[in-house]
């Protein structure tokens, strides 16, 4: 005979509470009208359209005649005849725009491999092994990100001076690690607490190393999350401009977002070009999320923003 299931009262009392909210048929079922469909639909496109306006904008801008993008009216699409790439051959064949992506690219992918190699092994430790100090010290990661970052510039740039990290890739993705890892570290953290711990012992007595379960157990089922960090860390990178800011001093290790202004002067500015290249600037990012976007969102759904 089946056992039953009892229930504490506070959990029922709690879930009596919310269940209104949480009754999807209430939300979203038969008993629906279409008018509140209607309404519901209706307002969200208005906000994405509220959101896509500006890149759409942005995006038709770059095939807009010069005169066209200065004009005194606002033309969002362009007639044919005002219609060019030699907004796109104009970037394109710059060499600087291309070392620029070089070294976006370069140091981006670096800060990824670095952020996952150390938030891996930390979120592993913090999770599954018991030592003093641990919720501080997790706590205490997290506490850094409510820091303005442009607090610590200047100790930060005399601490790469003194150690000869100014104006080199290392410098630069030495500080994209510091900015993306607690964060990482806590989102990778929340996916491993996910994994029973029974498969961690399973393989501890069949001879597996902690690395060995690390590499065999957690990695392979937390890799949602791990899309999850790395996403994270790539745009987090990607988009800096702070501190390639004060540790880039010279064209061979700027990055796209610093490099923007190349495409003006002290009197004038290339409007087209400039445009051309944001949007090219944020192209990896967007494709990226369309490569991983599967993950990510299995990622989320899953969690991974779990307390101590």
């Amino acid at each position: 005979m089946a056992s039953e299931t009892n229930t504490p009262p506070q959990v029922e009392a709690s879930t009596g509470r919310f269940s209104k909210y949480l009754d999807s048929d209430r939300l979203f079922g038969e008993d629906t009208s279409t008018t509140r469909a209607l309404l519901i639909y209706g307002a969200l496109s208005l906000y994405f359209i509220w959101f896509l306006v500006p890149v759409i904008w942005l995006a038709l801008s770059t095939i807009k005649s010069g005169s066209i993008i200065q004009a005194d009216e606002l033309i969002i699409i362009p007639s044919a005849e005002n219609i060019t790439l030699a907004h796109f051959r104009t970037v394109l064949s710059d060499p600087t725009f291309l070392r620029l992506f070089f070294n976006s690219t370069l140091i981006a992918l670096s800060t990824v491999a670095l952020t996952l190699a150390v938030g891996i092994i930390g979120a592993y430790s913090l999770s599954r092994f018991e030592f003093p100090g641990r919720a501080t010290l997790l706590v205490s990661f997290m506490a850094t990100k409510m820091l303005p970052p442009v607090l610590i510039l200047v100790p930060f740039f005399l601490m790469m001076y003194a150690y000869g990290l100014v104006d080199t890739y290392l410098g630069i993705i030495l500080s994209h690690t510091i900015r993306a890892l607690p964060l990482a570290l806590w989102f990778l953290k929340g996916f491993f607490d996910d994994i029973p711990k029974a498969l961690d012992e399973s393989a501890r007595i069949d001879g597996c190393s902690h690395l060995g379960v690390l590499y065999h157990i957690i990695i392979p089922l937390a890799l949602p999350g791990i899309a999850v960090a790395a996403f994270y860390t790539f745009v987090t990178s990607w988009n800096d401009f702070l501190f390639v800011s004060i540790l880039s001093q010279g064209s061979g290790t700027r990055t796209l977002p610093y490099g923007l202004y190349m495409f003006q002067s002290q009197t004038s500015i290339n409007w087209g070009a400039t445009i051309t290249a944001a949007l090219l600037t944020a192209v990896p990012s967007i494709a990226l999320f369309g490569l991983v976007q599967n993950k990510i969102v299995e990622g989320l759904a899953s969690g991974g923003m779990h307390g101590t």
